[in-house]
C-alpha cells in the first residue's frame, strides 16, 4: 500500500479589510498607536489612506504620504522592537507625518549599492519624497521622526476675455 501525503489546498484569502479608523480629533489630526509587529503596517497604511482622503489632499500627496507612513512605521518596528505611534496632520498646505518610538538612537541613512541587499532604502526614500524630514529626541521617551509633504498650489484660473466666451492659454 502506498502512503499519500496531501498538503492543504492553496486557498486565496479574501482581501483584507482594515477596520475603519477612528474619527479625526477636532484639531484635524489623527493618531494611532502600533505594536512591534510588522503585520500591523497594512492596517496603519489603510487607516492613513482613509484619513488623508477625508483631509481632501491631492491624490499624489496622499500616495506619497502613505508610502512615507509605511516606511517610517516599518523602520520603527524593525529597528526599535517596541511600540510606537503615528500622528498625521493634513491641511491645505500638505501633511505632517510624525512617527514616535521608544528608541533614542538617531536613524542613519545607509549607502545603497548594487551589491546591497533589498533592504536599507526606506529613509532615503522618505527624504526623497518629503520637503522636510527632522528627528526630535525626547528625554526619557524616545524619538519622533517628522516628515512634511507640501501640497502643490492649485492651478491658476484660466483668464477669460472681456466677453466671457474666449479663453486664452
Amino acid at each position: 500500500m502506498t502512503a499519500v501525503v496531501q498538503f492543504p489546498p492553496t486557498r486565496r484569502r479574501p482581501p483584507r479589510q482594515a477596520p475603519e479608523p477612528p474619527c479625526p480629533p477636532a484639531d484635524g489630526g489623527w493618531s494611532e498607536p502600533f505594536t512591534a509587529r510588522l503585520q500591523c503596517v497594512a492596517d496603519i497604511r489603510a487607516h492613513a489612506r482613509a484619513y488623508l482622503t477625508r483631509a481632501q489632499l491631492p491624490r499624489a500627496v496622499r500616495e506619497d504620504a502613505v508610502l512615507v507612513v509605511s516606511e517610517l512605521v516599518t523602520n520603527s518596528i524593525r529597528h526599535t522592537h517596541g511600540p510606537g505611534s503615528l500622528h498625521l496632520l493634513g491641511g491645505p498646505d500638505g501633511v505632517e507625518v510624525s512617527v514616535h518610538d521608544t528608541s533614542r538612537l538617531m536613524p542613519l541613512p545607509r549607502v545603497v549599492t548594487a551589491d546591497t541587499a533589498l533592504g536599507g532604502r526606506g529613509l532615503a526614500l522618505v527624504v526623497a519624497l518629503c520637503d522636510a524630514v527632522a528627528v526630535t529626541l525626547e528625554a526619557g521617551s524616545g524619538k519622533t521622526v517628522h516628515a512634511h509633504l507640501t501640497s502643490p498650489p492649485p492651478p491658476a484660473p484660466t483668464p477669460a476675455s472681456a466677453d466671457g466666451r474666449t479663453h486664452h492659454w
